[in-house]
């Protein structure tokens, strides 16, 4: 009789589950194919659902449900793993105040529009009203988080995507980071003058071949069509659903390598989400592990992997047959000299893998410092620049091109940006692991069989869900927690030979 409490509170959990993914595809629409004016009905709807799920998580039911289970003894671990996450989440979620969350959910999807008409209008002033209510909001949210979990605003928002994530621990690895990248780049930059003679690419690549290519590759890695999509929005993003994952990219068809690097990051995401054990759907057990490994998932994907000579040895025909181009500069080895090209640039999601942590680091500074009140939202732009200066010596001519280019602020996502390079660093390790466990995996890679790998990936991180958490995970499968030195190896072996 006992155990049917347990039953009962995972049956609870599943119909709130439901209606995220109901919300996830909702996002999806909105950000792919939704008509431009049809926004006020879609927040109606989000908003609608939002507070649904928030009242279905306060119902006292679960509650009951959660204190009997408890008392359980002879559930396994990945029960008891699935109690303490569905408490976390009910005790937060009870902190709040529905008019609170009412008011969040409005107030951000009007500032995401806001952004996406601003954006192109390099207009940072229009959406600053916008932002600036959604910061208001989120901090005094942050404010409840920070008491029920004992900690600071800003990392009650870093709690949202990873657990016991704290700024401290962030600083002290991005410190790390900053005593290493600044004279490494400069490093790189020097080497690569004198070493990489690069045949450019010039060619305008239609967006229907990009499109083949990039659907090709996913095919070849292992995504399979039947469970997923690739889309265009405006910013690349994996979404979708249980069995559903919705890729999507942006194309430019002066630099086919920049939608195509997008597309096989979001796979990453894809293939972790459609690898979770199938058992635990529904609950927050069988749910990625945080965003840090998420992050991972996809940096290991795009960086570790298909950056690699032996992917682009792999890749090179399809590139040629697709695009019907032939000659030295779209051989595997010239490939190889466009792909890992440094140099800084204003895109963070275009950024070379040198780079790309400076980027992160600049958005970490700037957004815990306006959640905990240090800096102001009119200041943004300013702030920006400057950071870019110093640690990348290049300033954006525009917004656009600055403050403007991402969409996480603007749709209340504070404190994500960190986890990528936390992912990065973890995908660094975690790949040294493999070529250790499989010695033969680049030459495998090199013949388009990605079967081992993706099994590995399968076994050791996608079917685990959220039964540990990300420092237990990385210690389980690499025998240590997380260590910078893997990442900066790779970065010496890749950039300086």
């Amino acid at each position: 009789m006992k155990i049917n409490f347990y039953k009962n509170l995972e049956e609870k959990y599943k119909e709130i589950s439901l209606l995220y993914e109901a919300m996830g595809i909702l996002h999806w629409d909105r950000a792919t194919i939704m008509p431009k004016n049809s926004n006020n009905g879609r927040t109606d709807q989000l908003t609608n659902l939002y507070v649904l799920s928030h009242r279905m998580l306060k119902d006292k039911k679960i509650y009951e449900f959660i204190t009997k289970s408890e008392k359980i003894k002879k559930l396994n671990i990945w029960e008891k793993k699935n109690i303490n996450l569905i408490k976390k989440e009910y005790v937060l979620n009870n902190a709040l105040d529905k008019d609170l969350l009412e008011k969040i959910s409005k107030a951000t999807s009007e500032c995401e529009m806001q952004w996406r008409i601003s954006k192109e209008k390099n207009d940072f002033n229009s959406v600053a009203p916008y932002l600036e209510k959604v910061i208001k909001l989120r901090k005094i949210e942050a404010g409840i988080k920070s008491k029920v979990l004992n900690c600071g605003l800003y990392n009650a928002l870093l709690n949202d995507y990873e657990e016991n994530l704290n700024s401290n621990e962030i600083d002290k690895i991005f410190n790390q980071l900053l005593t290493f990248l600044p004279d490494f780049l400069k490093e790189v930059l020097v080497f690569q003058k004198k070493n990489k003679k690069i045949l450019n690419i010039k060619d305008e690549i239609p967006i229907n071949f990009q499109e083949k290519l990039g659907k090709t590759l996913m095919e070849k890695i292992g995504f399979d069509f039947l469970y997923g999509r690739l889309d265009i929005s405006m910013h690349p993003f994996c979404g979708g659903s249980y069995k559903d994952s919705r890729i999507t990219t942006r194309y430019n068809k002066a630099n086919f390598v920049e939608s195509l690097m997008g597309v096989l990051h979001e796979t990453g995401h894809a293939l972790y989400n459609l690898g979770l054990p199938e058992k635990w759907k529904y609950q927050p057990v069988g749910d990625a592990l945080g965003t840090v490994v998420h992050e991972s998932q996809s940096l290991f994907m795009e960086m570790q992997i298909c950056r690699s000579y032996e992917f682009l040895k792999f890749a090179s025909p399809f590139i040629k047959k697709i695009f019907k181009k032939s000659g030295k500069k779209w051989e595997a080895d010239n490939l190889y000299k466009i792909y890992t090209f440094v140099k800084p640039s204003y895109i963070r999601v275009d950024a070379d893998e040198v780079t790309y942590p400076l980027h992160v680091i600049i958005r970490y500074k700037i957004e815990k410092d306006l959640i905990e009140g240090n800096i102001k939202v009119k200041e943004i732009p300013n702030i920006w620049n400057m950071y870019m200066k110093k640690y990348l010596n290049i300033k954006p001519k525009n917004n656009t091109e600055g403050c403007l280019q991402d969409i996480h602020w603007y749709d209340g996502t504070f404190g994500y940006f960190p986890t990528y390079t936390l992912g990065a660093l973890y995908a660094a390790q975690l790949h040294n692991k493999l070529k250790n466990k499989i010695p033969t995996i680049g030459n495998q890679i090199k013949k388009g069989e990605f079967k081992n790998l993706i099994n590995w990936l399968r076994k050791n991180i996608h079917s685990k869900g959220s039964l540990s958490n990300s420092n237990e995970l990385i210690k389980n499968i690499t025998g240590e927690e997380l260590n910078i030195e893997y990442f900066k190896k790779h970065l010496i072996n890749r950039y300086l030979n």
